[in-house]
């Protein structure tokens, strides 16, 4: 009886596993190859589903009752707005890549260069204390080091002058998917009732229920997650930029904007610019400048620990390890963006998981008080 039962429950277990290894299959081939070409008809339904309330209220409200040319105003007026945005953004983020990339070699050279230079010495140093007959095979192997963070940083650069080509190059492609959008918007909100009844249709009643309460549950986490982490961002950036501006710091504006969005990615946060710059002012002798950027620092992450869990609500819940593995998952899979979006997806899947009581996996039990003495 034991045998059977435990067969039984390791055919379940090797049945689930392969449940949901297939699904997850399916959905990153869905995403990698299938998404990309529906992409703009998905993303005219959902443009579609956004301004319908705005032509349904507009058509009640005013003397025009017509749907279909309230729809017409209301979808290019979002798309003026939303296309204007992304020009000024594309066209911003393009002028700092730029500048970066001019400024990169410069910066290495004058800035990182010599504190490596300098951690050279001194490792040097103690090397030769400690094995004096092995130094020099030692101090060929970090000139060999120091080589190839040089070549990696002028490929680097290289590589990113060649992306902002490749990207420009691809303008036209896209162009050419938001006027597919625009024009699928227009034809979806002019049938969107019908459209919507004939895919609730396909489905089942409790297939309905569960996607109405993903659809619920995940809309309230992204909106809260993007609006408190685009105040925590704000304060940052206020935060840098007055500290910036007071130590005299030049393009302070520019940079804190810059730390500011960079801190919005988990994980990584404001400590994996700043830290590695104070570093590099200390090291390269430059002490004033290094205690000003550390009191910047922790006047930040002070404040940052304060306020997060008061706009957040929690701390933002993901294990560090688990952040570092769907980061690389996602890089890896879908790319940079990939990587950006995959720990929210996740915190949004744990937050769902959660709040729905949908156990899809098991809690770790909390340990009982172990008694002393």
């Amino acid at each position: 009886m034991d045998t059977t039962t435990r067969t039984e429950k390791q055919r379940t277990f090797i049945i689930r596993v392969a449940y949901i290894a297939i699904i997850l299959t399916l959905i990153v081939l869905f995403f990698k190859y299938v998404f990309p070409v529906i992409m703009p008809f998905v993303i005219a339904f959902l443009i579609a589903a956004v301004c319908m309330p705005i032509v349904r209220w507009l058509t009640k409200r005013t003397p025009l009752h017509n749907v279909r040319v309230w729809a017409l105003i209301v979808i290019f007026a979002l798309y003026t707005l939303i296309g204007s945005l992304i020009t000024w953004l594309v066209f911003k983020s393009l002028g700092w890549i730029g500048d970066a990339v001019k400024q990169a070699p410069h910066l290495y050279y004058d800035s990182i260069l010599p504190a490596l230079e300098k951690v050279k010495e001194w490792s040097e140093a103690i090397f030769a204390r400690i094995s004096p007959e092995l130094s020099s095979q030692y101090r060929s192997m970090l000139n060999d080091v120091l080589k190839s963070i040089t070549n990696a940083i002028i490929s680097w650069s290289g590589d990113l002058a060649g992306i902002i080509t490749s990207f420009s190059l691809s303008l036209p492609s896209f162009f050419i998917t938001v006027s597919f959008a625009l024009l699928a918007s227009i034809f979806i909100i002019w049938d969107f009732d019908q459209l919507k009844q004939f895919f609730l249709a396909q489905l089942q009643p409790k297939t309905i229920t569960f996607l109405s309460k993903v659809k619920n549950s995940f809309g309230k986490s992204v909106f809260d997650y993007i609006k408190a982490y685009m105040i925590i961002a704000s304060i940052t950036f206020v935060e840098l930029a007055i500290g910036f501006l007071i130590i005299g710091l030049p393009n302070a504006i520019g940079i804190a904007a810059g730390i500011a969005i960079f801190d919005m990615i988990p994980v990584f946060g404001t400590g994996g610019i700043m830290v590695p710059w104070i570093i590099i002012a200390f090291l390269n002798g430059n002490i004033t400048l290094g205690i000003q950027l550390a009191v910047i620092y922790g006047v930040v992450t002070l404040v940052r620990n304060v306020m997060e869990p008061k706009v957040v609500g929690t701390k933002l819940g993901l294990n560090t390890v688990l952040a570092l593995f769907v980061m690389y998952v996602g890089l890896k899979v879908f790319g940079f963006i990939g990587m950006i979006f995959a720990p929210i997806v996740t915190v949004m899947v744990i937050n769902f998981n959660k709040t729905e009581n949908m156990n899809w996996w098991k809690p770790v039990p909390k340990k009982r008080k172990e008694k002393i003495g």
